[in-house]
């Protein structure tokens, strides 16, 4: 009888030992997804909220200097003529060729946009260079087509206004102020409740004076298509840490800055990345079965004690 019981034991412990490796593997191949924290519309306004465990923003340091002089973004004035600068920085037309990413540095990344159109995420980071250097939190939010395919989809900056209190949006590729129709200055949460409740007719996209420019799709699609016609803001995520050849930030517990870098914000349905989901559950039962595995050992030795 003892040994038909050692013999359940060991088939118990090796079958949580098979999870516990499997899902090991699994969680570290997956690492950086698991640190994407979804976020349902209801309950947004976590994202625009500081704490220990939720951040909102993280700052680190640029590997390289702005190369253009901002103005105050916390007065409006200010926020469009560093929009314009941003613009003036990088060249509309396409017969220069693209930006390449491969070896990219700093260096290498502020000499080819001076040269070549920027994409969109160029021109996000250029933003986000503007208000580090006057101290202002930003981030990124990448608007996505369901699953996540790579290289597709928008970028766009936001940051926060310590004179208004509010995270401001805006679509620096295409010097784009995000407001409501009061005219003040929205941030995505606010956008994206918007959307949920009107559509978007209550969100307005200014372009100061390249709107003409914009709406012929100097810079590509304009920010109105791809927020409302190609329907990316059904699929948000807010991108904590930029690239490390851009900016430096710490490694505290050899991780690199916080462990939450981003926020898949969950709209009507699940559109994002399934790894998002799949590397918790895999954590999830990598934990599972190291206790399984721990009590099974702890009730084997105790059977074969009283035995």
């Amino acid at each position: 009888m003892g040994k038909v019981l050692a013999n359940k034991w060991a088939i118990a412990v090796s079958i949580a030992a098979l999870v516990l490796i499997g899902s090991s593997i699994y969680t570290w191949q997956n690492r950086y997804y698991l640190r994407f924290i979804p976020i349902p519309l209801n309950y947004i306004e976590v994202v625009n909220n500081e704490s220990l465990f939720l951040p909102a923003s993280q700052r680190a340091r640029p590997l390289g200097e702005i190369p253009f002089t901002p103005h105050d973004l916390t007065d409006e004035s200010g926020l469009r003529k560093t929009l314009n600068a941003i613009q003036g920085f990088s060249p509309m037309a396409a017969n220069t060729g693209v930006v390449n990413y491969e070896d990219i540095t700093f260096e290498r990344w502020v000499s080819q946009i001076r040269q070549k159109p920027f994409y969109c995420t160029d021109a996000t980071q250029l933003f986000i260079l503007a208000a580090w250097a006057q101290g202002l939190k930003a981030r990124e939010w990448h608007l996505l087509p369901p699953g996540w395919p790579p290289g597709q989809g928008h970028s766009v900056a936001e940051f926060f206004n310590p004179v208004s209190g509010t995270w401001q949006l805006v679509d620096a590729q295409h010097a784009a102020v995000v407001r409501g129709t009061s005219g003040r200055i929205l941030g995505m949460a606010e956008v994206l409740r918007r959307i949920a409740k009107d559509g978007g007719r209550s969100v307005v996209i200014d372009y100061g004076p390249f709107r003409d420019q914009m709406l012929r799709n100097a810079r590509g699609p304009s920010t109105e298509q791809y927020f409302f016609e190609s329907g990316l803001l059904a699929t948000p995520v807010l991108q904590l840490q930029q690239a490390t050849w851009f900016a430096e930030i710490s490694r505290p517990f050899m991780i690199r800055g916080h462990f939450v870098i981003g926020y898949p914000i969950v709209i009507a349905g699940w559109n994002h990345d399934d790894r998002v989901l799949y590397a918790k559950l895999s954590a999830l039962g990598m934990i599972l079965a190291a206790f399984s595995i721990l009590g099974f050992g702890m009730a084997w030795r105790k059977s074969l004690s009283a035995g």
